[in-house]
């Protein structure tokens, strides 16, 4: 499900890491492997690993505020735990959750290409394969979206991105949409912390209600 430490299928994402090794050699600087057990019910999907993020600490959305936002929605919604409930930077332990990215390297600007997409794009295929549980993934913006839906074979055309938007999957899977939880979205309004937990707490009634018959 993860590329290679040493991964080499870009050279501008492997020059990239190369350079931050140099300039911060304790930091992750690699691809960023998934989080989370292969049981889990729910996928969360970014975009690709935050600076001071995934790429510094070689877990995807955890040790900057989009992590910390997405940590909170997952913990107040029963797919997650605090390490340490007095300090929840520290991080989450994940339940019934597996956090991806579609681009696994940090991208310069927080921009991949096309094509890094695209070389990328084989590992989320292999997640959502290998996820034999799955019932329901969480996209995190635009690009995570559309992916997702690449992954299935689904026209981007026919399921444009909304937030708060859901498409059934091919497979019987529940795919939800939301705006990014970056601190830009929510400083400028675009989505508050509260509408962004709201779409897992929206998850975790779909699951329920899968229990429930």
């Amino acid at each position: 499900m993860d590329p290679k430490a040493n991964c080499g299928l870009c050279l501008r994402l492997r020059g990239y890491r190369t350079r931050l090794k140099r300039a911060q050699p304790d930091w992750h600087n690699a691809p960023v492997a998934n989080f989370g057990p292969a049981n889990a019910q729910l996928l969360v999907v970014g975009l690709a690993p935050g600076l001071k993020g995934g790429n510094r600490t070689g877990i995807p959305f955890q040790g900057d505020f989009s992590g910390e936002l997405l940590s909170r929605a997952l913990v107040e919604n029963g797919f997650a735990s605090y390490l340490d409930c007095q300090e929840p930077s520290l991080g989450i332990e994940p339940t019934n959750v597996m956090i991806t990215n579609v681009v696994r390297c940090l991208p310069p600007d927080n921009k991949p290409n096309g094509v890094e997409v695209q070389n990328c794009l084989p590992f989320l295929g292999k997640t959502l394969s290998q996820c034999y549980r799955l019932r329901a993934v969480v996209a995190i913006g635009r690009v995570a979206y559309d992916n997702t839906l690449k992954s299935y074979g689904i026209s981007v055309r026919a399921e444009p991105f909304a937030h708060n938007k859901q498409v059934v999957l091919p497979d019987g899977r529940q795919l939800f949409a939301t705006y990014h939880c970056s601190r830009y979205n929510v400083n400028t309004g675009r989505i508050t912390e509260e509408e962004f937990c709201g779409v897992f707490k929206d998850v975790a009634g779909y699951l329920q209600s899968l229990v429930n018959g």
